[in-house]
């Protein structure tokens, strides 16, 4: 009797020891798990920062194109045309009215003119030679612009052509190509137009100048341009309007940013950004056109800056001062009809996988040690029991 009571005792005893063991087990598992989850949310936290400050962190904008990734020069090509100044009329004589407004460079001379800018001088759409259209304006010095064949075309007694280049300042850190000048006088060695009245100062005032800048449509919504000149400038783009500063006038700007939808909107001026009625094509080529005259000779200002622009550029293997290679934008300007090859250039913008790879590395590490710290408290547990 006494024996059975004993072993009673011993299997009671054990029973409780197994509770015991199962409780402490079941509770190490849950302290397990609030520990870790209280671990969880503060390294989740912790690691969302993390995530976040990658995500958001302004990322550098490398230009990648002939093994080129740091700041460079960069050749753009241009078409410039040397003009002669119109003589001066009485605007009093109405015998010479059609002469006073067939006038179109030198105005500063003669008096007579209104300086301000004026809209809608040029159609909403390139002609056929990829040229502006000329609609004439209401300004005195506007009025008689329907006939402007020499602003961009060789005319014999009125204006040459000559090829140059604007030298682009290429930022790596941000991606801007920019050229900017406050007397802008590309011309001066240039012979034609010497002996010109308005070039008694040494400068070679009164051209125009026309380029084109290819680019491929990234719609990333970080693409834009600016623009800064005196008188008349126009800048198309994918053969639209979407700068439209025409008129003599004081130094002015004008920008237009590529929304993540490919529209394009624009701002001239006092202007806020507008939509222009242009969209783009994610992935396809497109083209900036610029044009600009300088038709007087009180200043010639001239910038532009393109920013986050996957423009199209190439290595032209051109040995500049008898050495080093030049690269270039990819455009002949002896022929307007010339669509550069794309995918030579590309700004490469890193995105956020480094922040989402931290993030999801972390979680997994956190998940990988909840499974382990789990197995090791069941072990615990089953183990007391078999004993």
């Amino acid at each position: 009797m006494k024996q059975t009571q004993q072993v009673k005792r011993q299997n009671r005893t054990r029973i409780m020891g197994y509770r015991k063991a199962w409780f402490f087990g079941v509770m190490a598992i849950v302290a397990f798990v609030a520990v870790l989850g209280l671990l969880s949310m503060g390294l989740s936290s912790t690691v969302t920062d993390i995530g976040k400050e990658a995500v958001t962190k302004e990322p550098e904008a490398i230009l990648a194109s002939a093994g080129v990734s740091e700041d460079r020069e960069v050749l753009m090509p241009v078409s410039y045309y040397d003009q002669r100044s119109d003589a001066c009329v009485d605007m009093y004589d109405t015998s010479q009215s059609e002469a006073l407004y067939q006038r179109q460079f030198g105005w500063e001379n003669c008096g007579y003119y209104h300086k301000e800018m004026e809209r809608g001088m040029v159609g909403y759409e390139l002609n056929d030679d990829y040229l502006p259209v000329f609609v004439a304006g209401s300004l005195t010095p506007n009025r008689g612009l329907g006939d402007t064949t020499r602003w961009f075309v060789a005319v014999d007694g009125k204006s040459a052509s000559y090829i140059g280049a604007l030298k682009m300042e290429y930022v790596a850190d941000g991606a801007t190509f920019s050229f900017a000048h406050d007397e802008f006088y590309p011309l001066d060695d240039a012979k034609f137009s010497d002996g010109d009245v308005v070039n008694e100062d040494g400068h070679n005032h009164l051209f125009t100048m026309g380029f084109a800048v290819p680019f491929t449509v990234l719609a990333s919504g970080e693409e834009s341009f600016s623009i800064e000149a005196d008188d008349d400038t126009f800048v198309f783009v994918d053969n639209k309007l979407a700068i439209d500063m025409g008129g003599i006038h004081d130094i002015t700007s004008g920008s237009f940013v590529i929304m993540e939808n490919g529209e394009v909107y624009a701002a001239s001026g006092d202007e806020e950004l507008a939509f222009t009625g242009i969209k783009l094509d994610r992935g396809k080529g497109s083209a900036v056109r610029i044009f600009h005259a300088d038709r007087d000779a009180d200043e010639s200002a001239f910038g532009v800056r393109f920013t986050g622009m996957n423009l199209t550029i190439v290595d032209t293997k051109m040995a500049e001062n008898g050495k080093g290679d030049s690269m270039q934008i990819a455009y002949d300007p002896t022929n307007s009809t010339y669509e550069a090859p794309l995918g030579q250039s590309i700004i490469v913008r890193p995105d956020n996988t480094k922040g989402y790879m931290i993030m999801a590395m972390i979680e997994g590490i956190m998940i990988v040690a909840f499974s382990v710290l789990t197995v090791v408290a069941a072990k615990i547990v089953i183990d007391k029991k078999k004993r």
